[in-house]
């Protein structure tokens, strides 16, 4: 047996995981060693489990159990590899595998995991992704098996009955003192859930105990559980029976209208409640949102929009909204962060963008100005800081075969010091509520362009750079050159003290809490 006769289920990565040091050989030495030991070639194969219940691997002479199994799947008897993979369940799923004639263990561990695929009923793709893993990360069951089992992850939900989930909050709040319900759409590492995440620490500070109620997880839910129960309600929580639980008085903060379902619940069972709207107008119409809106002011839910493009934006349909710019607090970032980031320029002129590299992002855009620039300026470098998808990736690589020096870290907890490097902060968003990461860059004096969008901080922000016209790409490259070529000290000083009252969070939760329908 080869590597390439394995057919996806022999992984070395894996196999090493499990060693107490790293062998030359790996496939070799499970042959000799590992399968007699009990170890996992990979994640879709248990060889404990093969044995166990096919107590007959040997009758054919196999010498390992993984020979065994591919030598039986190659020949159409399809066996089940893994204690959560049942190949009839898999078919019956999924008729174009059966169809096709496929063998359902083998389309699984090649194809099946990274396009979402269950395994069986007993694991759950889409809820271990919504509730575990980063927006753009992949192979949900390779992902718990090879860590998500051993940290007490969940393979599907665990439904709750409303009166189960009103006794589970009731007994989180009753050992809180002062507690305040923050509720937010998930936990990925963007804008909404970390501007949650800073303003539960602000009402740590306070006195305050923050109990968070989620739609979906994502990286950021551990930070939240030091500060306080955390609700995700993708794991079968009943969000009226929770809310239900914590009690009439308690204040509830939802931000985001992907979450307004869970401010109509916290309305409905009688705490005061304001919904902060951070989403453009035109993205709640294409996701369906509005609805959601309506019926959490129905319920009596203080609706707040970030900008005032927003309220206007959306007064036909909501009424009159109150208006609170969020106060954005800065990520921090270590001396040498900065140093590092500043060895990287090296004297050339660096051009940041940031956020999930997607198409309302304008990643594309971003690619287009940054070639358009380096036309003119061959020495600049490039930066976008933030998860790529399949689709941005593709770009990004034609873009690097081209000869396009782009870095991409991903999310990078001190982006602020990457910003202070930045020559400009290329804003190529096609719709935008802020976003905070402007802000970010802005407050250190690093100037922008943008593309005249549908973006929430137009004109307010408009002193800080430069908007150009949508379809204006030479527009927007000769005003990034233009920044790059003729930016002073002064410039920034002036820019960071235009930014500060942008970054008062304090000064954003005390107006929130003015606004919270009743008393705060």
């Amino acid at each position: 047996m080869t590597a390439a006769d394995c057919q996806g289920f022999f992984d070395a990565s894996h196999y090493q995981r499990q060693l107490a040091a790293p062998v030359p050989d790996p496939l070799a030495h499970f042959r000799m060693q590992g399968d007699r030991l009990g170890l996992d070639p990979s994640p879709y194969f248990s060889t404990r489990h093969y044995k166990a219940r096919y107590p007959d691997w040997q009758a054919e002479g196999a010498a390992t159990a993984l020979d065994d199994f591919l030598a039986r799947d190659g020949a159409g008897g399809w066996r089940s590899p893994h204690p959560l993979f049942d190949p009839a369940s898999y078919l019956r799923r999924y008729p174009d595998v059966a169809a096709a004639d496929l063998s359902p263990a083998g389309h699984f561990a090649r194809h099946g995991d990274c396009e979402g695929r269950n395994p069986s009923d007993g694991f759950d793709a889409r809820y271990y992704t919504r509730r575990y893993l980063r927006l753009t990360d992949r192979c949900a069951f390779a992902h718990y098996i090879a860590a998500g089992q051993a940290a007490g992850h969940l393979p599907r939900p665990d439904p709750r009955s409303a009166a189960q989930s009103a006794a589970a909050a009731a007994q989180a709040v009753a050992h809180l003192s002062r507690p305040v319900v923050l509720g937010v759409h998930d936990a990925q590492e963007a804008g909404t859930p970390l501007l949650v995440r800073d303003m539960a620490r602000l009402l740590r500070k306070r006195g305050h105990a923050p109990l968070f109620v989620l739609r979906d997880g994502g990286p950021l839910v551990p930070d939240l559980e030091r500060l306080g129960p955390v609700f995700v309600l993708a794991d079968g929580w009943d969000v009226a029976g929770l809310l239900s639980g914590i009690g009439s008085g308690v204040p509830a903060l939802v931000h985001s209208a992907e979450a307004a379902f869970i401010a109509g619940a916290a309305a409905q069972a009688g705490l005061p409640t304001a919904l902060m709207i951070h989403e453009m107008r035109g993205y709640l119409a294409a996701r369906g949102l509005l609805p959601d809106l309506i019926a959490a002011q129905g319920a009596g839910a203080r609706l707040i929009a970030s900008f005032p493009r927003m309220a206007t934006a959306l007064a036909p349909d909501l009424g009159p909204l109150a208006v609170q710019s969020p106060g954005a607090a800065l990520p921090p970032a270590p001396l040498s962060a900065f140093r590092r980031w500043h060895r990287q320029r090296a004297g050339r002129a660096l051009f940041v963008g940031a956020g999930l590299a997607d198409h309302r992002k304008g990643f594309d855009l971003f690619v287009q100005a940054a070639q358009d620039i380096q036309a003119q300026c061959p020495d600049a470098v490039f930066v976008w800081l933030g998860a790529m998808t399949d689709w941005s990736l593709s770009l990004a690589e034609a873009a690097r075969g081209k000869g396009l020096p782009l870095i991409l870290p991903g999310f990078v907890p001190d982006s602020l010091a990457c910003y202070a490097a930045a020559s400009a902060y290329l804003l190529t968003s096609r719709e935008d509520p802020g976003p905070t990461t402007l802000i970010h860059a802005t407050a250190t004096g690093t100037p922008f362009v943008g593309y005249g969008a549908d973006i929430g901080l137009r004109g307010l922000i408009d002193p800080l750079g430069q908007f150009v016209a949508c379809d204006d790409r030479a527009g927007f490259a000769a005003a990034a050159l233009a920044f790059a070529r003729s930016e002073t000290p002064a410039a920034r000083r002036k820019r960071r003290a235009m930014l500060r009252p942008y970054l008062d969070p304090e000064r954003y939760l005390d107006a929130l809490l003015t606004l919270l329908p009743g008393p705060s």
